[in-house]
């Protein structure tokens, strides 16, 4: 077993700490910024070594008692034992560090804003999606861990909306009381996967089951805990984990659930997606609505169910989403809002981007995506469009984005978000505006 003496300069993109070995860069989990570790050697390559801390040799002042349990084997949150307060400067250094190495800008000089906080720091994630797993004669949600065998419990997760752990508990008591077993691939049945989401305090339980499906006395007395509003399921037993690409059968309760946002109500059904963290989304979604003048004309691009373009005023919106069950949720939720100036397209986003913006150049155009293609980047540039609210939760892709647009738009503002507390990742909103 090798062992170093490491002194830890800084945090790397996925919260590991960065030490260097006679030149050569060392990651290592659980270590920060100021500390020097002893490390064991876990895998060396010609570019770069990494190792497992064996021993803290001097502290950081900015480490304190982790919020989590699991913090020693869960590899779900790299940041619960570091100060909240430097988790903000931190992810603003992801995305300058993303912007100096993908483009020729001056970094230091352009508007990048201070992280905004999550006004919600722990049980913010209101989705969760769980294998089930078989461990000492019970069935429970858990996570095994990647190359190892440790097998992390996640009814009692501090990031899981504290409703979300109090019924996965009432949930797997109950699943055991009938001895449901975990999936078995050989004969195709089981229990796979079960997706709990908290939209406005209310339960929405999904199964993916094999071919048995999930008897109806463990959904009968699931649907008594008093939070649950509906129970679905989806039997699956292929290899893939697409299962929107699957039907859903209802078996329990409301088709959809209703999420306030603006003072107006949005429903929801089964397969559209809701935001993990909902009190983010608020936030995000009204900073970009405030830089939306009323009179200017909108092109939304992955809408969702229309929650941001239903709360807009402007007179003429054009929003596309490619997935069928978030159109049709914006158009439910246009006729329950009594909202006509929104029309809502079913389009792949590139042929959708491409039609619309040789149709006309508008005023703004909103865009949520991890990176943009081609084609709806050349889009942009040859409809003359003379602004962009360019929305993305992968600081690489951005950057490179960036650097391609900066031909034809100026940067306004760069906003980084705490949209995912206590781990590595960050959304960011630019606004970019026609030279």
């Amino acid at each position: 077993m090798r062992k170093e003496r490491v002194e830890i300069k800084k945090l790397g993109i996925n919260g590991e700490g960065i030490g260097y070995i006679n030149k050569k860069i060392c990651f290592i989990d659980n270590a920060m910024p100021g500390e020097i570790v002893e490390v064991e050697i876990t895998n060396e390559n010609p570019k770069f070594y990494k190792g497992k801390v064996l021993q803290y040799i001097e502290k950081s002042t900015d480490r304190v008692d982790t919020i989590c349990k699991e913090d020693r084997h869960c590899q779900g949150c790299s940041l619960t034992s570091l100060a909240y307060s430097k988790h903000l400067p931190y992810k603003k250094g992801i995305l300058k560090d993303a912007l100096k190495k993908y483009t020729s800008f001056d970094v230091d000089k352009l508007p990048i804003k201070a992280t905004y906080p999550s006004p919600i720091e722990k049980g913010y994630r209101h989705v969760v999606s769980l294998p089930i797993t078989y461990f000492k004669g019970k069935v429970h949600a858990g996570i095994y861990q990647r190359e190892t065998k440790y097998l992390t419990l996640m009814n009692g997760c501090p990031m899981q909306d504290s409703l979300i752990n109090e019924c996965l508990v009432k949930i797997e008591d109950i699943l055991n009381s009938y001895h449901v077993r975990d999936y078995n691939d050989k004969i195709k049945k089981g229990l796979r996967f079960m997706k709990l989401r908290n939209i406005d305090g209310q339960i929405q339980v999904l199964f993916v089951t094999g071919q048995d499906g999930i008897k109806s006395e463990v959904i009968e007395e699931i649907s008594q805990i008093d939070a649950v509003k509906s129970i679905w399921f989806t039997i699956n037993t292929t290899r893939h984990q697409e299962f929107e690409l699957q039907g859903y059968k209802k078996v329990y309760g409301q088709s959809t659930l209703p999420f306030t946002c603006f003072n107006q109500q949005y429903l929801y059904s089964v397969k559209s997606e809701f935001p993990m963290n909902p009190d983010m989304e608020k936030v995000k979604l009204d900073i970009i609505r405030s830089m939306i003048p009323t009179d200017a004309s909108v092109l939304s691009l992955n809408c969702g169910v229309g929650v941001l373009e239903l709360a807009l005023e402007n007179p003429q919106i054009i929003a596309i989403d490619e997935k069928n069950y978030h159109i049709k949720d914006a158009k439910d939720n246009a006729k329950f809002l009594h909202k006509d100036n929104v029309d809502f397209l079913c389009k792949n986003i590139n042929e959708g981007t491409i039609s619309q913006c040789k149709k006309q150049s508008f005023d703004y155009i909103i865009v949520r995506s991890e990176e943009l293609s081609s084609a709806m980047k050349q889009s942009f540039v040859l409809s003359k469009s003379k602004n962009v609210i360019y929305v993305s939760d992968h600081p690489s892709s951005l950057a490179k984005d960036l650097e391609e647009l900066s031909q034809y738009f100026e940067i306004e503002s760069i906003l980084p978000l705490d949209t995912y507390p206590y781990t590595a990742k960050l959304e960011t909103i630019v606004k970019l505006k026609r030279k």
